[in-house]
């Protein structure tokens, strides 16, 4: 196996690993849903059961992130592969039932894809400047 693709098995496992962390928050979040009150106790279950999808995918942020560095990714690609696991994890801890964790999906997805497009775009080379 060559260098080059043993660089692009890298780089496109780790970008599967970035977007199937954003799925299952995505699907978690979905399966949570969002309460204004106080839900009743089936709620609060599937509440619970869409919030373990939420920390599992933010445990693969996370991950993603870690592996990003030992990558030698640029910093800023690093820090936003891991902000949908620092920011909607958190969101999720501090209020199961509220909108934080839309709002903090809605900011940190689209960074998260940017870093995984810096990646690819550089054809999967490591950039640390």
């Amino acid at each position: 196996m060559s260098e080059a693709s043993r660089r692009w098995t890298g780089t496109i496992t780790w970008a599967l690993l970035v977007l199937a962390s954003m799925v299952l928050i995505g699907y978690g979040i979905a399966r949570a849903n969002w309460h204004i009150w106080l839900p009743n106790p089936a709620d609060q279950e599937e509440s619970w059961i869409g919030s373990r999808y939420i920390f599992a995918g933010c445990a693969l942020s996370l991950a993603a992130a870690v592996w990003s560095g030992a990558r030698e990714n640029r910093l800023w690609v690093t820090i936003c592969v891991g902000l949908p696991g620092a920011l909607v994890g958190w969101a999720a801890l501090d209020s199961p039932y509220d909108l934080k964790r839309y709002l903090a999906a809605v900011v940190s997805f689209p960074m998260a894809l940017a870093g995984v497009a810096e990646v690819i775009r550089g054809r999967g080379r490591r950039q640390r400047d």
